[in-house]
């Protein structure tokens, strides 16, 4: 298991900055935003990441529109950002691209007696894969389904939904964040073990989305699974920093080693 942090928790300047600093910290690899112009930062992403020494571990979003959105042109401009982004992924090594399938409300039609939305939604997600499954292959990445909480999206909330939609697609996997799953799932643990061949990028943050050891989240359960199951990818921070970043992140990165080592005995 290594351990990165998103570009936006790091103090500096710019992202070569960012990069040393992150390398200074103890953290392995940078988890990149993503945009529909990321394509114009590849040439300073790969300098600062080459300069520091670390790795990009993935890309967080960041395309426009949404794979469930009511309207084609959407869903159109929504698929052409991922798949450029999961070529971008796979020219940076990183593990792939995070996709929220949709946030907040339904967007499609209720069409009722015939589907309701949600039914909509799983139909049109599950036509829309094998498209977004075959640029990940093409691109050496992954597609990396999140689920979201209840307060954040109607549709894929536990681990196992995100789950189910992988099945016949080799290059399309889950996204575990720790801080829905607080929320989502009844045994953190179980719901990693019972899903862990999916599992292939996770987020960290803790039960009031602050850094890890800021809440009363109990990681080492949850890393135990990852352990047992052989996970060997990367675990992001993705949540607030309560104090000086400086003093903070490192704190956070030598906290999250002890936790690892632990989980591994």
């Amino acid at each position: 298991m290594r351990v990165s942090i998103q570009e936006n928790l790091l103090p500096g300047r710019d992202l070569a900055e960012k990069a040393q600093r992150a390398r200074e910290y103890g953290y392995e690899g940078i988890e990149l935003w993503g945009s529909a112009t990321f394509g114009d930062r590849m040439g300073d992403i790969r300098s600062a990441l080459a300069n520091a020494g670390i790795s990009a571990a993935c890309i967080c979003a960041g395309y426009r529109g949404s794979p469930l959105a009511r309207e084609r042109r959407e869903r159109d401009e929504a698929m052409g950002d991922i798949e450029a982004l999961l070529a971008y992924a796979g020219e940076l090594d990183a593990t792939g691209v995070i996709v929220v399938p949709v946030f907040g409300g339904p967007q499609v039609p209720d069409l009722h007696p015939w589907k309701d939305a949600q039914a909509m939604e799983r139909e049109l997600l599950a036509a829309e894969l094998p498209r977004l499954n075959e640029a990940a292959a093409k691109a050496g990445s992954l597609v990396l389904i999140e689920p979201l909480n209840r307060y954040e999206t109607h549709f894929v909330r536990t681990v196992a939904d995100a789950a189910g939609f992988c099945g016949a697609h080799g290059h399309v996997a889950v996204m575990a964040d720790f801080f829905h799953m607080s929320i989502e799932e009844s045994d953190i643990a179980a719901a990693i073990a019972a899903n862990s061949g999916h599992i292939r990028h996770v987020h960290l943050a803790d039960s009031n989305r602050q850094l890890p050891g800021h809440g009363h989240t109990d990681f080492l359960p949850g890393l135990r699974a990852l352990a047992v199951a052989g996970y060997r990818g990367w675990m992001s921070l993705e949540c607030g920093v309560p104090g000086r970043a400086e003093e903070l992140l490192p704190r956070c990165a030598a906290h999250l080693r002890g936790l690892v080592e632990q989980a591994r005995t």
